[in-house]
């Protein structure tokens, strides 16, 4: 175990671990966290529970998993996706909030090796068809609630290198089905992760052939978190790419793009986010619901840069503790900071439960995580801490 698990999380992590009484008809939650040793080798833990109303994640009855283990759930059943090896298994969880494995599923004979089968690698169309990323543009597509595999793709009509940059196909940070098409993004960036294309590429998929049947290029760069409203628009922003080299003027600028149902992108919402932001630019951006949106924004006036002088790579680490959460009003088409939430990352985690949404706020160095939950009026309660890193939160049944 990690020095940081072993020090603050104390044992459990055996087969037969459980958490309070349970409730045959009752909801069941699973959080997966990540905790790093000090060279940052990470080791996941999956903990159920009975309750969104924690004050602490129950660690003394959590399961613990080598390396980025991750959490999906369908059909009632929880799925972990190894973090070595590219194996999936489904557990079968009882009343008493007791797990235990059923089936395993090996993707290594499609071609997927060490933990490429984790679920940061799947985009999901409806519950009967995942698409897993394999060499970039091919896809190994499965059904996670039959539990079968039913093929690898690889046709694409995306060049894998332009104007010197390579294709890369982006994570899903926290898959999820929407009610909205299937869009996979692709950026391209050079080798050392510095220089991003000015655009994404959105590829779509036939629903029953599997093929891939459109490519939108979309004026914008290294967009990958996608969250969906009511209409089924999708909305797409970054997480990679960061604002700092666009502020040297030495990169894109970052932006956030809306695609309509019809997986087309909507020209005529292109909003220039900074604007509502007095100038501060706004990176991973995730709607909510009732035209309201979250997104971390960059504070430069915390800065120690001259952003008209030759780029310093330092500002780019300095940024990353200079971050706030903003609450977004598409309508109105204003922006202002959340209030109870002093620091962020620039990325952010967040959980939609029993109709309540908590963010995860990382602190800079990932050792910890806080937990918030967020109203719609723009303010914050911190509901609790944990150690490591809390990168997904969801109800299994």
């Amino acid at each position: 175990m990690p020095l940081l698990a072993a020090s603050a999380l104390g044992c459990g992590g055996n087969e037969d671990s459980s958490h309070a009484t349970g409730d045959a008809d009752g909801p069941v939650y699973a959080l997966h966290t990540v905790v790093f040793d000090p060279e940052y080798n990470a080791t996941s833990y999956v903990t159920l529970t009975d309750s969104v109303d924690l004050d602490s994640v129950p660690f003394d009855s959590a399961r613990e998993f080598a390396g980025y283990a991750f959490v999906a759930s369908f059909d009632g059943k929880l799925l972990v996706s190894d973090g070595e090896s590219p194996v999936i298994t489904r557990y079968d969880v009882a009343s008493d909030l007791a797990w235990s494995p059923g089936e395993r599923r090996s993707f290594e004979q499609h071609g997927v090796t060490g933990g490429g089968a984790g679920f940061e690698r799947h985009w999901f169309r409806d519950a009967n068809t995942a698409y897993l990323t394999l060499n970039v543009t091919s896809r190994v597509v499965w059904d996670p609630t039959n539990f079968e595999i039913l093929g690898v793709y690889e046709d694409s009509a995306i060049p894998l290198e332009r104007d010197g940059l390579v294709l890369d196909a982006t994570f899903n940070r926290q898959p999820r089905i929407h009610d909205a098409p299937l869009l996979k993004p692709f950026y391209y960036r050079d080798e050392d992760w510095f220089e991003f294309a000015p655009l994404t590429l959105l590829a779509t998929y036939d629903a029953e052939t599997h093929a891939e049947s459109s490519l939108l290029e979309v004026p914008c760069p290294a967009l990958e978190v996608p969250s969906v409203d009511e209409v089924g628009n999708t909305y797409l922003s970054a997480w990679t790419f960061g604002p700092v080299l666009s502020l040297y003027g030495v990169g894109p600028e970052l932006c956030v793009r809306r695609i309509k149902p019809d997986a087309t992108l909507d020209e005529a919402w292109a909003p220039d986010l900074t604007a509502w932001t007095e100038g501060r630019p706004v990176k991973v951006f995730r709607y909510l619901r009732d035209g309201k949106a979250l997104a971390t924004v960059l504070h430069t006036e915390e800065l120690s840069a001259d952003f008209t002088g030759a780029y310093d790579p330092d500002v780019d680490t300095e940024s990353e503790s200079h971050y706030r959460l903003w609450l977004f009003d598409l309508e109105q088409e204003t922006a202002a900071p959340v209030e109870g939430i002093d620091e962020m990352n620039s990325g952010f985690h967040s959980a939609t439960l029993e109709g309540r949404t908590f963010v995860f706020a990382p602190i800079e160095d990932w050792s910890a995580t806080r937990v918030y939950e967020v109203d719609l009026d723009g303010t914050a309660e911190l509901r609790f801490e944990t150690v490591g890193r809390l990168s997904e939160w969801i109800r299994v049944r």
